[in-house]
């Protein structure tokens, strides 16, 4: 008795189904020539049932593939006329037998063949093999053009749009990676560049980055920057690489680098791995700033870099000094002919690449001095590299004609699909990348859009190498160390000049012979800076450019415009006709802007930006606090979701209502 179900499973199996039918043959004529062997009316009505039956499974069997069709209503007519001529003669005849054996041991082990095979129409679009798609993306009009290409670890189907877009249907990835079981990562929708109804929908249902892959050790060194940077494996086991240098050989652009990732998510050592490498080349130089982390990112690097610093006064002088050095270096190669860095550049004018690296560039873009716009938009043919890194790349912490000149974004796990929009490209995002899935989860899970990287890899994810800091330095220890060319040095100007120099056991030493950096020396930088601003404003004004010949577009005899009486000082008195204005605590500045927005609310304002508090800014506004402070509590607010909410429009929020707590 304990054995009977497993018998009746193994009847239900479909390689068995096939022999259980033809061993039912025998007791099934036997008893059908009893009963009705010697009547001619049931044998006519057989033989209309046998007929009717196989025609039937002929129309059924439409719309599968032709062998299956075929197989199935030979079958069917041979089962049926075997039945009928047993019926009306000797079931047990010899030749009879003889041919159910042969015959249907072939029938049965032909279906026994086409099962295993799994034999289908891709294209007919059967149940069995496109139903966990068709579920999946619910009523969207998609059908396989042809049958999967099957991988190890990954399954391509190419479909056939029909009433829906391929972004329609990159909205639905996370609903079909419930469908399947799988992670939202492991879908995309890589386009037809020639047909937007003929995408590939790409599975991977497996994640082959869990672990993560060590640095193999420098790919090129003393090679050229214009090599490939390799920076980590693919999904597939393709190592992802980037370019930074144009090449006109093949059209490629040169190009600025953002590089966004939420705290944790591997950023930093991801592009520590690129600089690694960037540092390893024979005409590169870099020249890196942190305001935020100091050593604890730049650490290893710190000896090796042209120039480096860790303080924000520091961070300022060098993108101050960009400007002029991006001018300097663009009209030298000019002179020469050249429309592009190329390794010619640096072999007949001495000038290497430069790669410009700002680590945490929120923290300076909102101390407000820095116009990082004009440096994107013009260091490229001046054969510069910008790599910008920060968490959220919001207009409250990058400005949006900055985000625009990013040609690469390698972009780690970010909060939120908000973020991860504004991170990546909308084809990109549309194709099924979310970066918001990892958060920081997955330390070193990236997408690399860049220059050079075939676009279907875009949506692809990588991991970057695990470098570890005694890596780094034993590498650059050996590694060529250029120089700066004096085109380069003499346009930084002072700020160049007297900046930290650094040793392998990371004592700073400056020209001036400090060797201990002190809250002091920073204040003196920061004076400095400021004494370097005004001068440069002096000499515009003057009509000096910044190598000391006139400015032929300014006229040195234009008359000055008078000093306004309000702005006019006596010894000791503030400037007529303004009272000072006690500076508010940071809690009491808080306290204003949050009854600004009740004003706002009373004037039943729905959108709001800093545009709108520009009366109540500065040092003698309500909040005296500068733009930048407010740019950032508003989006801190948006964070919140209590007074503000995010719109989609970058620096204009939704007014909200918050109730008020029951007593």
């Amino acid at each position: 008795m304990t054995d009977t179900p497993k018998i009746a499973k193994l009847f239900l199996t479909p390689h068995t189904r096939p022999w259980a039918a033809l061993a039912a043959e025998v007791p099934a004529s036997v008893a059908t020539h009893i009963v009705w062997g010697d009547s001619p009316a049931a044998a006519a009505a057989m033989t209309l049932a046998a007929g009717g039956l196989t025609v039937a499974t002929w129309v059924a069997s439409k719309g599968t593939a032709a062998v299956r069709r075929a197989l199935a209503t030979l079958s069917t007519g041979a089962g049926t006329g075997y039945l009928l001529v047993a019926t009306v003669t000797d079931p047990f005849d010899p030749a009879l037998i003889s041919t159910l054996g042969i015959g249907g041991a072939a029938l049965a082990g032909t279906w026994n063949v086409v099962t295993a095979l799994k034999v289908r129409d891709a294209a007919s679009g059967g149940p069995s093999e496109t139903g966990v798609l068709v579920k999946s993306i619910g009523q969207a009009r998609a059908k396989l053009r042809k049958k999967p290409e099957v991988e190890p670890n990954k399954v391509t189907a190419p479909l056939q749009l029909d009433g829906i877009t391929p972004g329609e249907l990159g909205n639905r990835i996370e609903a079909m990676a419930v469908e399947l079981g799988i992670s939202p990562t492991s879908i995309r929708i890589l386009p037809d560049p020639e047909r937007a109804d003929r995408p590939e929908l790409v599975i991977v249902p497996t994640d082959m980055l869990k672990e993560s892959t060590p640095w193999p050790g420098p790919s090129n060194l003393g090679g050229s920057i214009t090599d490939a940077i390799p920076i980590g494996p693919y999904e597939d086991g393709q190592i992802a690489e980037l370019w930074l240098p144009a090449d006109p050989a093949t059209g490629r652009n040169a190009t600025h680098f953002g590089v966004f990732g939420m705290n944790g998510s591997g950023k930093s050592a991801g592009w520590s791995v690129v600089v690694t490498e960037v540092l390893t080349r024979r005409d590169v130089i870099v020249w890196g700033a942190d305001p935020s982390k100091g050593q604890q990112t730049f650490g290893p690097f710190m000896p090796y870099m042209d120039w480096c610093e860790t303080t924000m006064a520091g961070a300022e002088a060098m993108a101050a000094a960009l400007p002029q050095v991006i001018t300097a270096r663009a009209d030298l190669m000019g002179r020469h002919g050249f429309k592009n860095w190329t390794p010619e550049v640096y072999e007949k004018l001495g000038m290497p690449y430069m790669v410009a690296w700002f680590e945490e560039s929120a923290k300076l873009f909102r101390a407000g001095d820095v116009e990082m716009e004009g440096i994107v938009q013009e260091a490229r043919s001046a054969g510069i590299t910008v790599e910008l890194s920060q968490q959220r790349p919001s207009s409250t912490s990058m400005p949006t004609d900055v985000r625009e000149q990013l040609g690469g974004i390698l972009c780690f796990g970010v909060k939120g699909s908000t973020t991860a929009d504004m991170a990546l490209p909308e084809d990109v995002r549309d194709a099924g990348a979310r970066p918001e899935a990892w958060e920081n989860r997955r330390p070193g899970y990236a997408y690399l859009v860049a220059p050079g990287v075939p676009e279907e890899r875009y949506v692809m994810p990588l991991r970057t190498y695990n470098i570890t800091d005694e890596q780094i330095a034993g590498t650059l220890a050996i590694a060529p160390r250029p120089v700066a060319d004096q085109v380069t040095a003499r346009a930084a100007g002072e700020a160049y000049a007297n900046r930290p120099r650094h040793t392998a056991d990371t004592t700073t030493i400056r020209q001036e012979g400090h060797t201990v950096r002190t809250r002091d020396d920073e204040e003196e930088e920061r004076e400095a800076a400021l004494d370097r601003h005004v001068e440069r404003t002096i000499m515009e004004a003057a009509g000096i450019t910044h190598d000391g010949t006139p400015d032929p577009d300014v006229d040195p005899d234009k008359e000055i415009p008078a000093v306004p009486t309000d702005r006019v000082w006596s010894l000791g008195q503030p400037p007529t006709g303004r009272t000072p204005q006690r500076r508010l605590t940071p809690g009491e500045a808080e306290a204003e802007l949050l009854a600004i927005l009740e004003e706002f609310r009373e004037e039943n304002r729905e959108l709001i930006g800093p545009r709108d508090f520009s009366p109540f800014w500065g040092k003698d506004g309500r909040l005296n606090r500068s733009r930048a402070w407010l740019s950032e509590q508003l989006g801190e607010l948006a964070d919140a979701g209590l007074h503000l909410a995010e719109t989609g429009d970058e620096g204009t929020y939704r007014l909200l209502h918050p109730e008020p707590a029951n007593a």
